[in-house]
């Protein structure tokens, strides 16, 4: 075979807001705030120029959580209010819970693209989400007589309640969890000892964190800045962690047929972002920028929505093999726990090592501001890789409809 002459692709910096609980701390700022913060960090830890940035591409779910229906605008408004060249092209990208990882496959594919199609070298990717804003919709329709007026009457929605169901597969995300854990044989037991295992680990990272005196949790930075109201915003951990016991998540009550999900084994609603800048490794390489993350490969796969939680599976086999790599080379693993009984589903098939996987805690006790988890699991697996001196990484997510994305990372030395 004809040696690869493909451009490698660096992930030259990273960083992640904490996460905040709902209604907490960052419930004030929207999104496209969140993402600001979080694109500054990054592109400061990348000592990357602004204007050397060719495209932007930003990854949000829940629309109309921004002040003045400024959703639309996101990741143009994110570019522009980063400083990024006027001239600087933005994407809004939207595959659910995969919506960060999917901001860095885009990237990803604007790079490797050779230049007679897309001369992009390097683009940051912004994935936010502010959860507490959620609306309710009035679904009242407009007047055939005068547009700008509305019928009386229609249904008043909870827009984040009524979008956890997904009405063509006749399910909703905890069912699909619930079905996913009872096919392959996981007990309600386990779900609530991983939670219980998921909230200790959060909570010793977090006794570790380097804004603690530590080494953990690098990608994290102190989110500091004023709200909309003027009022000082500061927050310096994910403040959704909480102390549990496993008699105290048994007693909770089963909120699904098989008895597999409740509260608190299910991930937290949240607000949060994370932002990576990805570069061309020659560019970089010539640019002096950091080179020693490079992502090897993804994979994006489709499952029955049904059972959505199963989605990881396809998509890190696709993703493995593309990098060139096995499951058993992979030193460290972050697969988003949307909820306890999915991420046990996942655990089962893939044969994963629980002792290698999530090991600073995960969306059941860290919380899932779904747009921003992907690239919170990238930032937070290469630091851990770091920290660890490890090799290979994989981040994966299953996807609500019935989907799975993952992206395979290698750090060196």
């Amino acid at each position: 075979m004809p040696p690869d002459r493909s451009p490698k692709v660096c992930i030259v910096g990273a960083a992640r807001t904490p996460i905040g609980l709902k209604c907490g701390t960052l419930s004030r700022l929207s999104a496209e705030d969140l993402a600001v913060l979080a694109g500054d960090e990054a592109i400061r830890r990348a000592g990357v120029p602004r204007d050397r940035i060719d495209a932007a591409v930003g990854a949000n779910v829940y629309q109309h959580t921004a002040p003045g229906a400024q959703d639309i605008y996101f990741p143009r408004n994110v570019a522009m209010r980063c400083r990024l060249n006027v001239e600087t092209p933005a994407l809004l990208v939207q595959r659910i819970c995969g919506s960060g990882l999917q901001a860095a496959v885009c990237a990803f594919q604007h790079i490797v693209l050779p230049p007679d199609v897309d001369e992009t070298s390097v683009v940051l990717c912004v994935a936010a989400e502010t959860m507490s804003r959620v609306p309710r919709i009035l679904r009242a329709p407009r007047l055939h007589t005068s547009f700008w007026e509305f019928a009386e009457t229609g249904g008043v929605e909870d827009a984040m309640l009524a979008s956890l169901n997904h009405d063509l597969a006749h399910t909703s995300m905890m069912l699909t969890a619930d079905e996913y854990g009872h096919r392959v044989g996981v007990t309600r037991r386990e779900c609530d000892e991983f939670a219980d295992l998921s909230h200790a680990r959060a909570r010793a990272a977090q006794r570790e964190s380097h804004l603690n005196g530590g080494d953990a949790l690098r990608g994290t930075f102190v989110l500091e800045t004023t709200g909309p109201d003027d009022r000082p915003v500061h927050l310096a951990r994910d403040e959704c962690v909480r102390r549990t016991s496993i008699d105290t998540l048994a007693a909770l009550p089963a909120l699904t047929p098989n008895g597999l999900v409740t509260a608190g084994n299910a991930s937290e609603i949240s607000d949060g972002a994370a932002a990576l800048l990805l570069a061309d490794r020659a560019v970089a390489e010539r640019e002096g920028w950091p080179t020693h993350v490079e992502m090897l490969g993804y994979g994006v796969a489709g499952v029955d929505p049904r059972v959505m939680g199963r989605g990881p599976v396809p998509a890190v086999e696709q993703a493995l093999a593309r990098a060139g790599l096995e499951r058993h080379q992979i030193d460290l693993w972050e697969i988003n726990e949307a909820f306890a009984a999915q991420y046990l589903g996942v655990e089962k098939e893939l044969g994963l090592d629980r002792a290698k996987v999530n090991v600073n805690g995960g969306a059941i006790a860290i919380g899932h501001p779904l747009a921003a988890s992907g690239a919170r699991l990238i930032t937070d697996l290469i630091y851990e890789m770091q920290r660890r001196g490890v090799r290979h990484g994989c981040a994966s997510a299953c996807i609500g409809g019935g989907q799975g994305v993952a992206v395979v990372i290698q750090v060196k030395p």
